[in-house]
């Protein structure tokens, strides 16, 4: 399914490896997770950022309001896109790892191909 005018697709693995074709000057997003008070992190490799590339990153914090709370724990979990641009036809691999208390604990990849 093509995104419409100005909307992004959503690029989802949730197995050990993808494949997703795009074209040039697609933008897409991969959603992560990360909780930095309890270790859970995100991380993510491109093998050839020629082809496509990390154009921005959005944040948010899933509950801003107890942020303010003293006392309160957990308040820093986070929703996260990184944004990705395709450049040029051609071949690339996103390689995205699940992060608990510095180990890996998942790696997913996904091989993209750049079409016109």
């Amino acid at each position: 399914m093509k995104p419409k005018k100005n909307e992004m697709r959503q690029i989802e693995c949730t197995k050990a490896l993808c494949e997703v074709t795009v074209q040039v000057g697609e933008r897409f997003y991969y959603e992560f997770h990360r909780h930095g008070s309890v270790g859970e992190d995100a991380e993510f490799e491109i093998d050839d950022d020629t082809v496509i590339y990390l154009e921005d990153t959005e944040t948010e914090y899933l509950h801003p309001e107890n942020m303010k709370n003293s006392g309160w724990t957990g308040g820093d979990a986070e929703r996260g896109k990184w944004i990705f641009r395709a450049l040029r036809p051609g071949k690339a691999t996103l390689t995205i790892r699940i992060i608990f208390r510095f180990e890996v604990e998942e790696e997913r990849t996904i091989d993209f191909t750049v079409v016109f």
